[in-house]
């Protein structure tokens, strides 16, 4: 498939409806998949260097580099479960309210492909997380067993203006990337399922506003996690 990148980013109408006449392949869509889960657990790990000064006083360097290959590992998964079984899924489920057709594996098929623009914010995230994390000011936890001594760190981490600009702007990408995600979506979502424009964008929006609207909430009122916002 030549040209398949612009075509998709630029004509996803025009791509899916030429994908939508081929087998069924999940190839290439897991492809992309695993390689976002892999940026993703980059990203995870170089957040996880927060932990490095967290625990090296109470539990040494070891420990740092646990939490960090559990924060990538976690992050690989998070990345395959959330964005594109959950979402597929979610499609799936809401699709079937407009009478949709076609399976479930097709719309799988296609809701990778929509994830590059996605994977495009993760790469872009990990690189300004470069810039932010190193004047993140991390407390050292002398006595690791006393849970209100993590409790206070991790909300003095939580409240680091480095971190607090990290995470909103993280979050800003995220959604905006997303934005572009469900536009490829919509086309994808109308092809594998047969639905109208109309209903193929009722079925993309309401999950990825729901989703917007929750990581905005997060990063900007609520309380982002560690690791993630």
């Amino acid at each position: 498939m030549k040209g398949m990148l612009p075509l998709l980013l630029l004509r996803p109408d025009a791509f899916f409806s030429e994908r939508i006449k081929e087998a069924e392949d999940l190839k290439i869509p897991g492809i992309i998949v695993i390689i976002g889960a892999i940026i993703a657990a980059a990203g995870a790990y170089l957040l996880s260097g927060i932990y490095t000064g967290l625990f090296s006083a109470a539990a040494g360097e070891g420990m740092a580099s646990v939490m960090g290959i559990i924060s990538a590992i976690s992050a690989f998964f998070a990345f395959i479960i959330i964005w594109w079984l959950i979402f597929s899924g979610v499609f799936y489920l809401l699709s079937m309210a407009f009478t949709g057709s076609g399976t479930f594996r097709r719309t799988l098929e296609f809701v990778g492909y929509g994830l590059v623009p996605v994977i495009i914010g993760v790469i872009i995230s990990a690189i300004v997380s470069l810039y932010y994390l190193p004047m993140v000011e991390v407390p050292v936890i002398s006595n690791i067993q006393d849970p209100a001594a993590v409790q206070r760190v991790m909300s003095d981490i939580l409240a680091d203006p480095a971190f607090r600009e990290y995470t909103q702007i993280s979050s800003i990408l995220s959604v905006i990337f997303l934005a572009w995600s469900a536009n490829l979506w919509i086309f994808g979502i109308r092809h594998a399922r047969a639905l109208s424009f109309r209903n193929g964008i009722i079925v993309v929006l309401i999950p990825v506003v729901i989703f917007a609207i929750y990581t905005l909430y997060m990063a900007f009122i609520g309380t982002p996690f560690i690791g993630g916002s």
